[in-house]
């Protein structure tokens, strides 16, 4: 699977915004790659591991600044209605989610986001849906 995505300015006669994706998936596995206006490269994995547990990581690369940022997180199926996820990131972000389906077409979600670097300052966000 291959993408293309580019956005002209006809005002200033010049490519605004230019992103190339590429993606392979064999059976459980996923491989993922961006880049996004030359200034930030990107790829993803995802396993899933086998019918109750599923992995995956995000990794980008920002080459002017050499910045990197990660994402690591799994899901786990409790049932075949009720699954519980869990995920870290470089910048000491914590995120669960428990997602249950009530019914066809109707499915509950709760999240959190727990700033663990200043878990006293506040930030921490959650999600209802």
């Amino acid at each position: 699977l291959a993408g293309y995505q580019m956005s002209f300015d006809t005002s200033k006669s010049k490519l605004a915004k230019s992103n190339f994706a590429l993606g392979y998936t064999a059976g459980d596995f996923t491989l993922h790659t961006t880049v996004i206006d030359a200034a930030e490269v990107a790829g993803s994995v995802h396993q899933k591991v086998n019918k109750e547990v599923e992995t995956g990581v995000n990794l980008s690369w920002t080459p002017g600044s050499n910045a990197c940022k990660f994402d690591i997180g799994g899901k786990y199926n409790l049932d075949k209605e009720t699954s519980v996820s869990a995920k870290v990131n470089n910048n000491g972000q914590l995120g669960f989610g428990y997602s249950q389906n009530i019914r066809d077409g109707v499915k509950l979600t709760l999240s959190s986001l727990v700033e663990a670097k200043n878990i006293n300052a506040g930030g921490h966000k959650l999600g209802l849906g």
